[in-house]
């Protein structure tokens, strides 16, 4: 699968996903470029926003009351909850 329609394909499930209330079945880490990290139980529909939002180089995401600047973070990392 080449990248325009895996990407299309998270854009598809974003909207089949849309305004249905998901289990958060992921964990994600994000570690910035000051050093701090934060942690976050997130549905698969974030994985997807966020996704998106990184290949169309968006600034900022918003994720459980947080304002997250995707100019300063480092790497992402995601963990299924047992």
């Amino acid at each position: 699968m080449d990248n325009d329609k895996f990407f299309e394909e998270l854009e598809n499930l974003i909207k089949d996903l849309d305004g249905k209330k998901l289990p958060d079945t992921l964990k994600l880490t994000i570690f910035y470029t000051t050093g701090e990290k934060d942690v976050f139980n997130v549905t698969i529909a974030f994985w997807a926003k966020m996704m998106i939002a990184t290949k169309n180089r968006k600034q900022y995401l918003y994720c459980k009351h947080n304002l997250i600047n995707l100019n300063h973070v480092v790497k992402m990392q995601y963990e299924e909850i047992d």
